[in-house]
């Protein structure tokens, strides 16, 4: 049985790019195809119907007619634009962070429900949150255990010795926890017994429970530090919105 030519599917605006004079290329994250590149005729002309309904960050519904390269785009309407999001500087900011990290993650025509269902989660919770920095590392861990990368928080990845309750050490190229007996402290960073039981407790709850947890400065720049870590060794290059992140963060140091 063929595909069919023309598919319906919620999706999330990751990126745009020229493409001649009046066109755009759009990069979705779907439903139902995962992410997919399209061509939006028109959508720079002035009057364009389409364009209010493709900018990047927003939640949309689209119609594409599948191609044999780029698909195009036949029509699409805003499920959300995320208007408390694009009114602050910082949330703007963390929203890119989490739309270029999908980005990066993921393969054409992947589909990938619960990774969705998590961008979508995140960009809907942003937009009220009073801590992003806390739902930053939720989305992060999440978005890790969605992709196969989740890391292994329980045994230490060597010997499979269950960890003690004592200062461990993160191995991005084992990919979890090393004991103290096996840890190279030349390449792997050293964890808390308190920055463990945050990293556990994002992998392994909702965000309505994650959201109570109280991180201080320090305890977040640490786990912080330590999954950025993980997803650049995962990526072989840094996020750029990161950087950005880290600058609007130097006036705040001590931020939550």
């Amino acid at each position: 049985m063929s595909a069919p030519r023309e598919i319906k599917t919620p999706a999330v605006v990751l990126r745009r790019a020229r493409l001649r004079e009046a066109d755009r290329v759009i990069t979705f994250f779907t439903l139902e195809l995962g992410k997919v590149s399209a061509i939006a005729k028109g959508v720079r002309k002035a009057r364009a119907s389409l364009a209010g309904h493709l900018e990047t960050l927003t939640y949309t519904n689209i119609t594409l007619a599948r191609g044999k390269s780029l698909d195009t785009v036949i029509s699409s309407q805003t499920l959300s634009p995320y208007l408390s999001i694009r009114n602050s500087l910082e949330r703007t900011a963390y929203a890119f962070y989490f739309t270029e990290l999908v980005y990066h993650f993921t393969s054409e025509d992947q589909p990938n429900r619960p990774l969705f269902a998590l961008l979508t989660e995140t960009m809907e919770l942003l937009g009220n949150c009073v801590n992003a920095e806390l739902l930053a590392r939720y989305f992060e861990f999440n978005l890790l255990k969605n992709l196969g990368y989740r890391p292994e928080l329980r045994r230490c990845t060597n010997c499979g010795s269950e960890l003690k309750a004592i200062s461990n050490y993160f191995s991005s190229a084992s990919g979890g926890i090393l004991c103290p007996n096996c840890a190279d402290e030349l390449t792997a960073y050293p964890i808390s017994v308190s920055g463990l039981k945050v990293m556990r407790f994002l992998l392994e709850n909702r965000y309505d429970a994650a959201s109570r947890l109280k991180l201080e400065a320090g305890l977040n720049r640490e786990v912080a530090t330590i999954v950025r870590v993980y997803l650049h060794f995962l990526l072989e290059k840094g996020i750029k919105s990161a950087a950005w992140l880290d600058e609007l963060k130097v006036n705040q140091p001590d931020s939550p």
